[in-house]
């Protein structure tokens, strides 16, 4: 039986196993280089949430810190208000016992006596043009420095927020008999102009006012005093934009990503503080950023601490992309903190490790096709030579000595080889000493042919009459030489 056709080159075993190798490599390849991928941009998105957390917590502590620092000097500033306005309205409330003793003891009528007193406690000044007031039980002011107020019923007079300033003033007075309140009043000769004012329903211009009330019970008067608050006001206001010129420089030295910022939004979505180094007045003059107000604010928690995470289309940079957003709320400050990184720059690191392996993925390939073409060829090389051993057996060429490099192996190949050589070399015994019987046979047989052709010959008559003839003539020859 014939053995079959060489293969060709691409269907050759060495072939087959390079191929089977590079596709395992390849594959190895592909899902590593995906899965590092994958591990790295999640790697990456989670170390940029982090940061952006980290972020937010850091300038959450910051505005806190700052909020403790501005209550604690309005606490302290108030303190030493209150303090300053019983002590300044001591003269005061002594100058009208003095005056209440006079009419006691006779010497002054007390229609005199409060005359004076009203006197007096309209020519007062101290600190920055701040006075003395006093109403009656009615709400009618008996003394008042402004004369728009001055001998009129102010009880129901309301300040800028609403309140019946004079009704609580003399509320707390007969109830308590002293106490401090804080309202919002118009300064004494008031103007639009004047800073920290805001209007008044009754007229004027009104700015925060703590006074202290103190009842005078032998004429059923309340007498006070007051201060304004629009300086410690100023002061924290200028406390507060130190602190927010400071937290902007640090959001432009806060490192989060390249492209990556923090901002902070009013409670009216307004860009409250932006990073020194970067402009966001888009944020509130185009569509995009309207939007982007709009949905930041929606997304915003409704309390201190918690941070909502989401994902946004927008004009950050200036063309759309996609976004991470972590937003957290300052509920004192009305404030909506947001941090903002780009997609493209979470996914960087992940991209480029992905490219990194897939080029060390291709230079493995082609190494690995290498060695394996070595490798097939080492394995497949006796085998090819196993299958010529058998040609060259099958055309009676076999030379035993043509597998003695494959015999030499200790591998199942060589023992394969060996075997192939004991079998190979008892086979062309074996049809050697085939061939010789044959030759032999081939001999006797055709020894065999003749003696029966010639038998056939000199059995025939004709023979027998020749050679009867020659007899004759031999004995006639013998015959004559005798």
């Amino acid at each position: 039986m014939a053995l079959p056709e060489i293969p060709s080159r691409w269907s050759s075993l060495s072939v087959r196993l390079a191929l089977l190798i590079a596709g395992l490599l390849a594959l190895s390849a592909l899902v590593t280089t995906a899965y590092s991928a994958s591990t790295a941009h999640r790697a990456a998105s989670d170390n940029s949430q982090q940061a952006m957390q980290k972020a937010l917590e850091s300038t959450t502590l910051l505005v806190h810190q700052s909020n403790d620092q501005e209550q604690t000097f309005r606490s302290t500033a108030l303190s030493d208000r209150a303090a300053q306005l019983k002590n300044i309205a001591q003269p005061i409330i002594e100058t009208l016992n003095e005056l209440n003793a006079e009419v006691e003891a006779g010497q002054l009528t007390k229609a005199q006596a409060q005359a004076t007193a009203e006197r007096v406690i309209r020519s007062v000044r101290y600190g920055n043009n701040d006075y003395f007031f006093a109403f009656d039980p009615a709400g009618l002011a008996v003394a008042h420095a402004n004369p728009k107020f001055d001998g009129k019923n102010l009880i129901d007079v309301k300040d800028a927020d609403g309140n019946f300033v004079i009704r609580q003033l003399i509320h707390l007075a007969q109830t308590k008999g002293s106490g401090y309140l804080q309202y919002k009043w118009p300064r004494l000769n008031a103007t639009a102009a004047s800073p920290g004012l805001s209007a008044m329903p009754s007229g004027g211009f009104s700015a925060p006012k703590l006074s202290y009330v103190y009842q005078f019970a032998p004429w059923d008067w309340t007498i006070g005093t007051g201060v304004y608050l629009d300086d410690i006001d100023a002061t924290v206001a200028a406390m507060r934009a130190k602190d927010a010129e400071s937290l902007s420089q640090s959001f432009a030295n806060l490192n989060i990503a390249d492209r990556g910022l923090i901002f902070v939004l009013d409670k009216g979505g307004k860009v409250a503080i932006a990073p020194s180094n970067r402009d966001l007045t888009a944020l509130g003059t185009t569509q995009w950023g309207k939007k982007f107000e709009k949905i930041a604010l929606s997304n915003a928690p409704t309390s201190d601490g918690p941070i909502n995470h989401i994902d946004l289309t927008t004009n950050l940079s200036g063309d759309p992309e996609s976004w991470q957003l972590d937003i957290a709320s300052i509920p004192d400050r009305d404030w909506t903190l947001v941090t903002a990184i780009p997609d493209a720059e979470i996914n960087a690191p992940g991209n480029a490790l992905a490219l990194k392996q897939a080029i060390l993925s291709l230079l493995v390939l082609a190494l690995g096709i290498g060695i394996g073409l070595l490798t097939s060829r080492r394995i497949v090389r006796p085998v090819e030579q196993l299958t010529a051993a058998a040609r060259d057996l099958q055309d009676q060429r076999f030379d035993p000595t043509s597998l003695d490099e494959v015999a030499a192996r200790t591998d199942e190949v060589g023992v394969l080889a060996q075997t192939f050589q004991r079998m190979g070399s008892d086979l062309v015994e074996r049809e050697r000493k085939l061939r010789d019987q044959v030759r032999k046979l081939t001999v006797m047989i055709d020894h065999d042919k003749v003696q029966e052709e010639a038998s056939a010959i000199t059995d025939t008559d004709y023979f027998k009459d020749l050679a009867q003839r020659a007899q004759e003539m031999r004995t006639r020859n013998t015959e004559a030489k005798i």
